[in-house]
């Protein structure tokens, strides 16, 4: 099914600021990426498609209002009588208000129908229900190191991403279980991750201190059985920490790998923010220390 997106984002961004329409595009991308339904290509080939009608419309905005700049210039050098355009203003404004309302209603309230047809909850119903711990693996059992298994939308990839945060920063979405590395050119290069319960609120403004690789984690267990698990586990493949870390400016906040891939989306009962070994990897050379990260809800 060919989906228009110029024509349905030209009608719900209309009149927006430029964050109104930021929030519009996230939702358009989150609904794409987040449906079950759809095969790994048939979400690429719609994300494209997205981001190209994105790219079309920011860039018309961009020219209709260097034209209306130039259009109000005009008319106030003549001492055109202004009054039309008062009249016209406020009816814009109004017709714009009660489009934001029709709008906010269908996000919040009804069902979100995405490119295919199927219909989907509410965003914030749907993480209500996954907001269950998930059982990591036993201390040294190694369930892989990719996300090949995951949800197109949990798996590492470059998405289109808006933000006045720095290029090099790490803007963690705790809400979304997203990690994204931000870079230029309005994009970012986002991981899935998994959240423990006490990263889930805290502070937002922190930096990168240390780096670890194949850190090695301990464990309050008393049971001797655990402890040979722990030791055997530490540095290498089975670790409960994974294959790399990054250590924050807060004690016990810190990024890091897992031995447990099917936990990345879900909250989890250790550690603090986790990706999948390869993830991990991936932005461990992408990141030095004293990098700036940021924690939204």
């Amino acid at each position: 099914m060919t989906v228009d997106y110029y024509a349905l984002l030209t009608k719900a961004v209309a009149g927006k600021d430029t964050l109104g329409r930021d929030k519009i595009y996230k939702d358009a991308y989150d609904l794409i990426t987040r449906s079950s339904h759809l095969t790994r290509e048939a979400a690429a080939s719609n994300v494209a498609a997205l981001e190209a009608a994105i790219r079309r419309i920011e860039d018309e905005i961009a020219v209709e209002e260097g034209r209306d700049a130039a259009q109000i210039n005009e008319v106030l050098s003549e001492g055109t009588n202004w009054k039309p355009w008062a009249f016209g203003a406020a009816a814009l404004a109004a017709a714009i208000a009660l489009s934001a309302l029709v709008y906010s209603y269908v996000v919040t309230k009804g069902p979100v129908v995405v490119a295919t047809g199927v219909t989907a909850p509410p965003p914030k119903a749907a993480r209500a229900r996954e907001d269950v711990v998930m059982a990591d693996l036993k201390a040294g059992e190694d369930g892989g190191s990719t996300g090949e298994g995951l949800p197109f939308s949990l798996q590492r990839q470059v998405v289109f991403y808006r933000t006045t945060v720095v290029p090099g920063s790490i803007v963690i979405d705790r809400e979304n279980r997203f990690l994204n590395l931000i870079d230029s050119n309005n994009s970012a290069r986002r991981y899935g991750i998994g959240i423990a319960q006490e990263c889930l609120k805290g502070g937002s403004f922190f930096r990168v201190t240390n780096k670890l690789e194949w850190p090695d984690w301990r464990s309050s267990a008393q049971n001797a059985r655990d402890a040979d698990a722990l030791a055997a586990s530490a540095g290498r493949p089975g670790s409960p920490l994974g294959a790399r870390a990054l250590l924050l400016d807060k004690p016990g906040l810190l990024i890091h790998g897992t031995n447990s891939p099917k936990t990345i989306g879900h909250l989890v009962a250790s550690g603090c923010i986790r990706l999948v070994n390869d993830d991990v990897e991936d932005l461990y050379r992408r990141v030095s220390l004293e990098t700036r990260v940021v924690f939204v809800s």
